[in-house]
């Protein structure tokens, strides 16, 4: 089930918060959504994205929950941007490398073996710390194995972004 989650976490290039701009929704009756649900722009309005789907320029992201009861009109998005960082949760916990492509699983998760590939993990937070320079009298041993984890630090690619169809 999903949750209402604010997954954008930095930019990478310094900007202090996420682009939110306003998106066409149906009413609530006929789609919620949770804050954080990564979407689609359909031809006429933003819904969930389908497991694994192939898509370009029209993804974005919920920035605020459309419940039963909700009338349709325009709320609140996230539009991915050159060095967005968004944080989401792991279909299944992984080691991630930086540089790793995951795709859409299912609600607010992602996986590495989706054949369409949105997202490029960039966190480190599962590798180990740095390692003792043994030469300098540094003992202590940090290793090389980057753990599972389940969760990941993602970057858009950008040309499924709406951003890119903004930007053109």
């Amino acid at each position: 089930m999903a949750t209402n989650l604010t997954p954008w976490v930095r930019n990478l290039d310094g900007d202090t918060e996420p682009l939110i701009m306003l998106g066409l929704f149906q009413a609530g009756s006929d789609q919620e959504i949770k804050k954080g649900e990564i979407l689609k722009l359909s031809t006429t309005y933003f819904e969930p994205i389908e497991a694994d789907e192939a898509l370009g320029a029209v993804m974005a992201v919920a920035n605020e929950e459309i419940k039963t009861g909700d009338r349709a009109g325009y709320y609140e998005v996230i539009v991915p941007r050159p060095g967005d960082v968004f944080r989401f949760e792991l279909a299944a916990a992984a080691a991630i490398a930086i540089g790793d492509q995951y795709g859409y699983s299912t609600s607010q998760k992602v996986a590495s073996g989706a054949s369409n590939k949105h997202l490029t993990a960039v966190g480190q937070e599962n590798y180990p710390v740095k390692q003792g320079h043994l030469s300098d009298g540094e003992i202590h041993d940090a290793g090389t194995t980057v753990r599972s984890i389940g969760y990941g630090l993602f970057t858009w690619v950008l040309a499924d972004s709406y951003y890119a169809a903004l930007v053109k």
